[in-house]
């Protein structure tokens, strides 16, 4: 701004000069009836070299003047942007907190912690859906047994009871099927991710391998286990899971390893 105000006051001053050596021009013709000159010439040579250089430092002005709108335009931009980037991290830093994630915390563990603390919990839910399930198969059929040992109930009460001895068998077999099934080969599975900073390794198995939230596992390296896991996260194909104890002094965890289930143990 500075220079474009210096600028400014330098186009007047040339302004005024060719303004002036005009006037001195023209009076010089009136006095010389005519006769131009050798000073009248050298004037006359001078204006023309003022004029191109007021023309010159125009256009210049005209550039610096275009320059300072192009700038200012884009220190409005981005300041825009950066006003959006910090709302959007404060809203990022508001959802981790939601979640418990405290981003300035200096303990690496605690996303960890909390990890296996979830995991915990859903063994819990799960250890009392499963009793819950095998309350109601008892009871289911115990009734079953009842109305068979009963054959003078009514067509009714009977074909309703036997409904419901139906659902709750529906029931039983949804959670079951997800929980129970055989693991499948594992020997082509690996580490296809790691993040070292929470412990955690993504596998490129899941669901349709046999694995569940809870499984323990060996990751390998060759055939030598070098640490143990537990399966957090499980979906269709991939999975994650938690780094737990280190087996061999080899190095790190690195994608490519691989890994195998280990015999389920109650550490959660």
């Amino acid at each position: 701004m500075h220079t474009l105000h210096s600028n400014t006051c330098s186009l007047r001053a040339q302004s005024l000069g060719v303004v002036a050596a005009a006037c001195l021009i023209a009076g010089g013709e009136h006095s010389a009836f005519g006769n131009e000159s050798v000073e009248l010439r050298e004037l006359r040579a001078a204006l023309g070299v003022m004029q191109e250089q007021l023309a010159k430092t125009n256009k210049e002005l005209e550039k610096s003047e275009e320059q300072r709108k192009a700038l200012a335009e884009s220190l409005a931009e981005t300041v825009r942007v950066s006003e959006e980037q910090m709302a959007a991290a404060r809203e990022m830093q508001l959802k981790l907190q939601a979640f418990g994630i405290d981003l300035f915390t200096q303990d690496e563990n605690s996303l960890q912690q909390r990890l296996l603390k979830a995991v915990r919990d859903l063994d819990i839910s799960r250890q009392d859906v499963e009793r819950h399930a095998d309350a109601l198969q008892a009871l289911s059929e115990a009734f079953l047994k009842y109305l068979q040992a009963t054959p003078e109930a009514a067509e009714k009460e009977r074909i309703a009871a036997e409904a419901a001895i139906a659902t709750a068998g529906e029931a039983l077999e949804a959670p079951s099927e997800e929980g129970t099934g055989e693991p499948g080969d594992l020997s082509s599975s690996r580490v296809v991710s790691i993040d070292n900073s929470v412990g955690l390794v993504v596998l490129d198995a899941g669901k349709e391998k046999g694995l569940r939230v809870g499984t323990p596992i060996a990751i390998l390296r060759g055939e030598r286990p070098i640490f143990t896991a537990l399966v957090v996260d499980v979906r269709d194909t991939i999975s994650g899971a938690v780094l737990q104890d280190k087996m061999a002094d080899i190095g790190e965890v690195a994608v490519g390893d691989g890994f195998r289930l280990l015999p389920h143990q109650n550490n959660l």
